[in-house]
């Protein structure tokens, strides 16, 4: 059945600042425990000021963003980009502008415009086993669950990938927690897939191997280097219906 297109909002897009979400963190960058908590707050608190109608940023790169992006979506709909710049994947349209790849998504009344540093063909690779429960999906919150004994800057940047796209598109606020006791975690739940208590979790690992495990209430990701931001990517497209 068509759908009328005036029944659709299309989320525009929020400019992304070198600070707020670089696609390539300096060399230098450390993370900390309270720094990746703080991370998931900042990325809701953006994300819900987005919605309330207020900006952070200057008006004038937004536009320009969000024309480049549309435009090239169209342009891919139409088969006029090279596989570098953009493809269809399962039906949903996936186009790299300015370092990150932008996938469109329809959900109820609009279309989100979901920021990833890699496609779905750059992420078949990475396996995704077991099941969810369908408490997983219950309530509005779910718990990251970070370790905090992990100074990383590839850790840091998949935190914040999978924060902002959560609150952004999956409709579910990222609630910050720690796998295990320590200093920095006095304010925080401990949490963790083996500890979930019934409750929704992400829980983030490094790790060798770039893999995604479903149990129960609980996905835990993990990866190593670029590897684990592909595994947040490839999570992310499994929890939005986009890949298998």
């Amino acid at each position: 059945m068509d759908e009328k297109e005036e029944d659709v909002q299309i989320e525009p897009v929020e400019p992304v600042s070198k600070e707020d979400y670089n696609p390539e963190l300096d060399a230098d960058t450390k993370s900390n425990t309270k720094y990746l908590i703080i991370i998931i707050a900042i990325v809701i608190g953006i994300f819900a000021i987005s919605l309330g109608g207020l900006k952070f940023f200057d008006g004038s790169p937004t536009g320009g963003l969000v024309v480049n992006v549309d435009q090239q979506h169209i342009d891919n709909k139409d088969g006029k980009l090279d596989p570098k710049e953009g493809y269809i994947y399962n039906g949903f349209s996936y186009v790299k502008v300015d370092g990150l790849w932008w996938a469109e998504r329809k959900t109820q009344d609009r279309i989100i415009k979901i920021p990833l540093h890699f496609a779905p063909k750059d992420l078949e690779d990475i396996p995704v086993i077991g099941k969810l429960s369908p408490e997983f999906d219950i309530g509005d919150k779910v718990y990251v669950a970070i370790d905090p004994k992990i100074e990383d800057k590839f850790y840091t940047l998949g935190i914040s990938e999978l924060s902002f796209n959560m609150a952004k598109g999956v409709n579910r606020d990222p609630v910050g927690a720690c796998i295990e006791e320590n200093e920095a975690c006095t304010d925080y739940e401990i949490i963790s897939c083996e500890n979930s208590g019934g409750k929704p979790v992400v829980e983030l690992a490094l790790g060798k191997q770039n893999i995604v495990e479903l149990k129960g209430t609980c996905m835990k990701i993990t990866g190593k280097d670029m590897g684990f931001v592909k595994a947040v990517d490839r999570a992310l497209l499994k929890w939005y219906g986009m890949m298998s």
